[in-house]
């Protein structure tokens, strides 16, 4: 069950044209979750709220920080509720400048598409008419040892990769034939080609995702809104080790 929570500071700034507040104070214990709420009968107003942990937690203080980012109404100042001395207390919170730091912190957690496609069209509340998604399946690689146990140590684990794609263009098949360009090129199919071996997974799928997100930016400009790649995965079912059938076909002594 949530609850109304306390912060020692709170700020409030701006980042293509959406409204991020911050807060940091401490929690009692480890394993809390924090965040901003919205007051939707009161506009321009947020509360704090957290949640406890369940079960048995170590008593250590921790810091918290938390963020939340909102549609930005234009208003130059936010009112935020939380607890002092036990008791719900609203404060006002003016909106100030982004830093370069915060601004670099927050572009960093996005994907150059969807960074693009905010700098560009944040300031646009209109939804556009024309716009479409294309997915992709790009292959498979295959992990010894992912799924390993105890009688089945190299029991391999198989990722299907997929290629998601949103882009202000009429069809599917538009989306399509900018991805089949860019794979065309080269270094998008040369990244790819890594990513679908057991050493290139271990890096991960960033890589990847940066090398065709830039490619399709460069054909279809703030018209991309985003590139994702996402994988599910399954444990293949692999021989009986060796070992084990041994095992099997001895018998089970008797316990008198």
């Amino acid at each position: 069950m949530s609850k109304l929570g306390h912060l020692d500071r709170m700020d409030a700034f701006e980042f293509a044209h959406y409204l991020c507040l911050t807060g940091v104070g401490l929690n009692p214990t480890l394993g809390w979750t924090n965040w901003f709420a919205p007051i939707h009968a009161v506009p321009n107003t947020y509360e704090f709220r957290q949640e406890p942990p369940a079960g048995i937690v170590l008593e250590v203080p921790m810091p918290l920080h938390a963020m939340g980012i909102f549609t930005s109404t234009g208003v130059r100042e936010v009112v935020v509720r939380h607890l002092v001395k036990g008791k719900p207390t609203d404060v006002r919170v003016p909106l100030r400048p982004i830093s370069r730091l915060e601004e670099e912190e927050i572009s960093g957690l996005m994907s150059s598409s969807a960074l693009s496609y905010l700098r560009n069209r944040g300031s646009d509340r209109i939804l556009p008419s024309i716009g479409s998604s294309f997915t992709m399946r790009l292959g498979s690689v295959d992990i010894p040892f992912a799924c390993g146990r105890w009688n089945d140590p190299p029991r391999p684990r198989r990722y299907d990769v997929r290629l998601n794609v949103d882009a202000l263009l009429p069809s599917p098949s538009d989306i399509e034939l900018a991805v089949l360009g860019c794979f065309a090129r080269g270094s998008s199919a040369a990244a790819l080609a890594a990513l679908l071996t057991p050493a290139g997974w271990a890096h991960g799928m960033s890589d990847f995702q940066h090398a065709v997100e830039n490619a399709l930016l460069d054909q279809l400009g703030d018209k991309l809104v985003n590139v994702s790649v996402t994988a599910w995965s399954r444990c293949l079912e692999g021989a009986v080790p060796h070992f084990t059938a041994q095992l099997n076909g001895l018998q089970v002594p008797s316990v008198c």
